[in-house]
C-alpha cells in the first residue's frame, strides 16, 4: 500500500510571532475606529453643530399664537362711549390631549359640559369634530362669544379645553351716528367713518404666546401682553346727537324722504357737535338691514338689491350728498355784494314775479311778485328777482372768485374719507350768474354749505370743520390734538355783522323761517328749496324738492349753527324749520345758550331752581317738586348729569325743569312700564325680576317715578302713589 504524503504547514512562523501580529492588527483597528469617532465628534460639534442643533429642535413642536388686542374706544366729547371693545372668549379644543390623556368617562363629561354651556353646540357635533382631528392640539370650537365668569371657570377646568380672552366690537348707541363712526367688519378692518380713517390708531398691538412642546408636554412658555388701541375723543356730543336723531326720525317716518342729513356745528371753531345721515344702519349688524327695512322685505330682496341698499345706508349724506343749495346760498351772495361795494343796505328792489336774463325768463318763487323791498326784506322773503339784480352788479370773475373763497368746489378738510366736492359751472355767463344767485345749477355738500354759511355769522372766517378733538394712547399719552383752523377770511366782520342781523328777520319778522322761532331765544336763519330734475331729463319735477333750513343762535353772538336737509319732499311742508325748532328746544338749554329772560327774585309765581345735576333722578324730582316745579326727563338712566335752567336761576312755579340723564351701563337699561291703574300687588308682579316697587297703601296707582317709557338701569326702584 502506497504511503500518503505529509502536508507542508502553511505558516511556518513561530506561534509567539503570530500572536504578536494579531494583537497589533486588533490595536491598529481600534485606533482607526477611535480616530473616526473623534473626527465625527469634531465634525458634529464644530463644523456641523448648528445643523445638528436645528435637527434636534425640529423634533420638538413649537407654537406661536397671537393674542388679540382690544380695539381702541371712540367716545364723545364728554367721554361717553360710542364704539368700544367688549370682552369675549374663544373656546379651543385639543383633540390630541382629549383622546390620549382623558379617560372615557371624563371625555364624555367634557362633551356634555361643552354642549350645555355653549349655545348651538351638541354632544354629537363636538365628539365628531374631536374625532375627525385626532392629532390637532389647537382646534377652535366657538369664537368671539360672550360668557359669564362662572362659565369660563367651569370650562377651564375641563381637560383639553382652553378658554382664550378676545374682544367683540360694540356700538352701544346702535344707529346713533352710524355713518360718522363706520364699522369694524368681519375681516377685522375698520370700514367707513372714523373706524376707517383712524384705523391705524385704533388697532392696538397684538400680544404673543410662545410655547414649545416635546412628547406632548410644554417645555417653555413666554407671554407678551397685547397693547390696547388708542382712544379717540370726538367733538360730537352724544346727547345732542340723540336729540337730532329722534327729531329727524320722527319726520322721516312721517314723510318718507329719499335721504336726509343734519349737521350741528360751532360756527366760530368748526367743531361738529352732531352729524346725522339717512338712510341708516346699525354698526353692530352692519350688513343686515332687516330691522330698518323689515325682515320680510330684506329676506326677499335679491343680492344686488341688498348691496345697493347697504351702500346707500353706509353713505354719509352730510359729506357725500351733492345738491343744489337753493335759497340757503342767498346770504352768501348778499355778503359778497356788500363786501365788493356793489350794493348797500339802503338799496331797494322791485319784484314783479320774474326777470328776463338773456334769452331766459326766470321766475320768483312768488309768481305774483314781492313788490318793492329793502335788502333785509328781500333776504327775509327769499326773493329771487332781488338776488338776480344783485348778482348783475358783480362781474363774472369776482362772482366765481367768491364761490371758490367760500370753499365750494373743494373739500372742506374734515377728517372723514369719501368727502365730495360738489359740481361748479365750467362756463359762466349771464344765465349761470343769475341761476347761481338763487342757489341753482351748481351743487354743494351739506358740510361745505354749513362751513361757508358760518362765514356770514362768525365775523367772516372760513373755518375747517372737524370731528376728532384728541387721540390718546392706552397709557394716556396724547398722540394727536386738533385745534381750530382758520382757512381764510372771506368777508369783513362789518359785512358779516350786517348780514347776520338781516337773517334774524327771516325767523322773527314774517320771513320764510318763522316756524323755526323758539320763545326766549334770538334766532336767525335761511330756508332753502331746490326743485329737482325729472330723472334723465332737463325738466324740473313739480313734486320733487330738496328742502332745507340753516339756523343759528343767538343772533348777537352765534354759538351754534345747524343745517337740516330732506331730499324728495313736497315744497310747502315746512319740515326743516319744524325739525330745527323741535331739536333746538332741547339742545339750546343743554348747551347752556342763554334765553332773553332775565333772572330776578322769588315771588309767589317764581322760585329759585335748586342744584340737581349730579343727583339721582329720584332725589332731583323730589327737590323740584318741593319747589313747585314740574320736570322733563331727557336721556336714559337714573343719574342726572345736566339740568336746565341752571341752579340759582329764577323759574316759574309749575314750569318744567329739564333733567338730562345718563348711564354708565347701557346694557342694563330697561323701559319703565306704565303702572297707573294697577294695584301695588299687580305692579310688583309685572316688574318682578326687573325693578322693585316702592310705595304703600291700597287702591289704584295714580302716579309713578320714573315715568312710563323712560329707560333706567335694571334693579332700580319705581316709586308709586295710590289713591282709594
Amino acid at each position: 500500500m502506497e504511503k500518503r504524503k505529509r502536508r507542508k504547514p502553511k505558516n511556518t512562523l513561530p506561534l509567539k510571532t503570530r500572536l504578536n501580529g494579531r494583537i497589533f492588527f486588533v490595536g491598529m483597528s481600534m485606533c482607526v475606529m477611535m480616530g473616526l469617532l473623534g473626527w465625527k465628534v469634531i465634525d458634529i460639534t464644530i463644523f456641523k453643530g448648528e445643523e445638528y442643533a436645528k435637527g434636534t429642535l425640529a423634533n420638538m413642536i413649537q407654537s406661536e399664537r397671537s393674542i388679540e388686542a382690544p380695539r381702541g374706544t371712540i367716545q364723545d366729547r364728554n367721554g361717553r362711549p360710542l364704539a368700544t371693545s367688549l370682552r369675549a372668549y374663544n373656546v379651543i379644543l385639543s383633540p390630541y390631549e382629549m383622546l390620549n390623556n382623558m379617560e372615557s368617562d371624563k371625555l364624555t363629561e367634557a362633551y356634555e359640559v361643552l354642549a350645555t354651556e355653549l349655545s348651538g353646540q351638541t354632544v354629537e357635533a363636538i365628539k365628531k369634530k374631536v374625532e375627525a382631528n385626532p392629532a390637532s392640539k389647537w382646534l377652535p370650537l366657538a369664537q368671539k362669544i360672550e360668557l359669564e365668569d362662572e362659565k369660563v371657570e367651569k370650562l377651564q377646568k375641563l381637560g383639553g379645553v382652553t378658554v382664550e380672552k378676545t374682544y367683540i366690537r360694540s356700538y352701544p348707541g346702535g344707529e346713533l351716528a352710524a355713518q360718522l363712526l363706520g364699522f369694524y367688519n368681519k375681516n377685522d378692518e375698520g370700514q367707513y367713518g372714523i373706524e376707517q380713517q383712524y384705523n391705524d390708531y385704533l388697532v392696538g398691538q397684538a400680544g404673543r404666546v410662545y410655547q414649545q412642546f416635546q412628547q406632548g408636554d410644554i417645555i417653555t412658555k413666554e407671554l407678551q401682553e397685547p397693547k390696547a388701541g388708542a382712544t379717540i375723543t370726538l367733538t360730537i356730543d352724544k346727547v345732542v346727537q340723540q336729540y337730532v336723531s329722534e327729531t329727524m326720525e320722527k319726520y322721516i317716518k312721517e314723510y318718507n324722504p329719499t335721504s336726509a342729513s343734519a349737521i350741528i356745528m360751532e360756527p366760530n371753531t368748526g367743531k361738529i357737535l352732531s352729524m346725522y345721515s339717512y338712510p341708516s344702519f346699525d354698526p353692530n349688524t352692519y350688513n343686515d338691514l332687516s330691522v330698518q327695512l323689515g325682515t320680510n322685505t330684506w329676506v326677499n330682496m335679491k343680492q344686488e338689491e341688498k348691496t345697493e341698499a347697504l351702500l346707500a345706508a353706509w353713505k354719509n349724506y352730510a359729506i357725500q350728498y351733492n345738491y343744489e343749495p337753493g335759497s340757503t346760498f342767498k346770504p352768501l351772495l348778499v355778503a359778497m355784494a356788500l363786501e365788493e361795494g356793489a350794493i348797500s343796505e339802503s338799496d331797494t328792489y322791485n319784484c314783479v314775479g320774474y326777470k328776463q336774463v338773456a334769452d331766459r325768463t326766470i321766475h320768483c318763487w312768488k309768481t305774483s311778485g314781492h313788490g318793492v323791498q329793502t335788502l333785509g326784506e328781500a333776504l327775509a322773503n327769499s326773493c329771487n328777482v332781488a338776488m338776480m339784480e344783485i348778482a348783475e352788479k358783480i362781474d363774472y370773475d369776482t362772482f366765481k372768485e367768491y364761490i371758490n373763497r367760500y370753499g365750494f368746489g373743494e373739500k372742506t378738510g374734515i377728517e372723514l374719507a369719501g368727502e365730495e366736492t360738489g359740481i361748479l359751472h365750467t362756463s359762466f355767463g349771464p344765465v349761470e350768474r343769475a341761476t347761481s344767485s338763487i342757489g341753482q345749477t351748481f351743487t354743494v355738500t351739506p358740510i361745505q354749505l354749513i362751513t361757508a354759511f358760518s362765514t356770514v355769522i362768525n365775523g367772516g372766517y372760513l373755518m375747517e370743520p372737524y370731528v376728532v378733538s384728541e387721540i390718546t394712547s392706552s397709557n394716556g399719552e396724547s398722540l394727536l390734538t386738533h385745534n381750530s383752523v382758520t382757512r381764510r377770511q372771506v368777508i369783513s366782520s362789518s359785512v358779516a355783522d350786517a348780514v347776520r342781523v338781516d337773517l334774524k328777520k327771516v325767523v322773527d319778522e314774517g320771513g320764510t323761517g318763522t316756524t323755526a322761532s323758539i320763545p326766549g331765544y334770538s334766532i336767525g336763519g335761511k330756508t332753502g328749496t331746490g326743485q329737482k330734475f325729472i330723472e334723465g331729463t332737463t325738466t324740473r319735477d313739480p313734486n320733487n324738492y330738496v328742502v332745507s333750513f340753516m339756523g343759528f343762535a343767538p343772533v348777537e353772538n352765534p354759538q351754534v349753527v345747524a343745517l337740516i336737509v330732506f331730499d324728495n319732499l313736497p315744497e310747502h311742508t315746512g319740515v326743516p324749520t319744524k325739525a330745527f325748532k323741535e331739536m333746538m328746544e332741547n339742545i339750546f338749554p343743554y348747551l347752556g345758550i342763554e334765553t332773553t329772560t332775565t333772572s330776578g327774585k322769588e315771588d309767589e309765581k317764581t322760585a329759585i331752581v335748586p342744584e340737581v345735576a349730579g343727583k339721582t333722578l329720584y332725589d332731583a324730582i323730589s327737590l323740584l317738586q318741593a319747589k313747585g316745579f314740574s320736570y322733563e326727563v331727557l336721556g336714559n338712566g337714573i343719574q342726572v348729569n345736566e339740568q336746565y335752567p341752571k341752579s340759582s336761576d329764577v323759574w316759574g312755579k309749575g314750569d318744567s325743569v329739564k333733567l338730562y340723564t345718563t348711564t354708565s351701563d347701557p346694557g342694563s337699561l330697561s323701559e319703565v312700564p306704565d303702572l297707573t291703574g294697577k294695584t301695588i300687588k299687580e305692579a310688583t308682579a309685572l316688574v318682578e325680576g326687573t325693578f322693585t316697587i316702592e310705595g304703600s297703601g291700597s287702591g289704584i296707582i295714580t302716579s309713578q317715578i320714573p315715568d312710563a317709557g323712560l329707560k333706567i338701569e335694571k334693579n332700580n326702584k319705581i316709586i308709586v302713589q295710590t289713591s282709594e
